[in-house]
């Protein structure tokens, strides 16, 4: 009677170790990797190609060109005119066409992104993995839902050599705090929501 008792006590401990519905990190930190498992590999630059440009607007030549020199696209000069601003000084305007090639085809997805109903591409690259759940809020009731804030850290792994460039790191928004993520971890805070299998990232219980 009593080893029937104390493998009955075992059982139960273990399975409340395992309790998909405990406020713990480990329960914290799976819920979070399902999420960001869905959320990359994250597509960077969004634009559809080829494209043409004559201008720099917010630093989008420089992207095209760091990511010509990197080898995804290609880069062709297509005319050039010289102008005269309001002050008298000579403007060199040039336009170029930028297209992919075989090695940038291999991280681009022409469905990246929609934009007022039209599909656009971008650059998708990247496996992101939590690190360390750094603290979390005390479960409470909030609109028929039990939540918490979970303040974590993670790192995105598998980039491709070129994410890695410092000129490509510097023209487009968020590689850098990507490809430096290994060294000095990504810190986010998002809400996770208990429900009837354990806990969700708030993202995808709304689906």
């Amino acid at each position: 009677m009593l080893k029937l008792t104390c493998t009955a006590v075992l059982i139960v401990a273990l399975t409340g170790c395992s309790d998909p519905k405990q406020a713990s990190d480990k329960n914290f930190k799976a819920a979070i990797q399902e999420y960001l498992n869905t959320a990359y590999p994250k597509c960077y630059f969004n634009e559809k190609f080829p494209v043409q440009i004559d201008t720099d607007s917010f630093g989008r030549r420089a992207a095209l060109q760091s990511l010509a020199k990197a080898g995804l696209l290609s880069e062709t000069e297509l005319s050039r005119r010289e102008f005269k601003d309001w002050n008298g000084n000579v403007k060199l305007i040039i336009k170029s066409e930028y297209a992919l090639t075989d090695t940038g085809r291999k991280f681009y997805n022409p469905n990246a992104r929609q934009v007022m109903n039209r599909e656009i591409g971008g650059f998708c690259i990247g496996k992101a993995k939590v690190r360390e759940i750094n603290r979390f809020t005390e479960p409470a009731d909030m609109l028929g839902h039990r939540i918490t804030k979970v303040n974590y850290s993670y790192s995105i792994d598998e980039l491709p050599e070129w994410a890695t460039m410092l000129e490509v790191k510097a023209a487009i928004p968020g590689l850098k705090e990507a490809a430096d993520s290994t060294a000095t971890p990504i810190k986010e805070t998002d809400t996770l929501v208990l429900t009837n299998n354990g806990w969700v990232h708030e993202r995808l219980f709304a689906k």
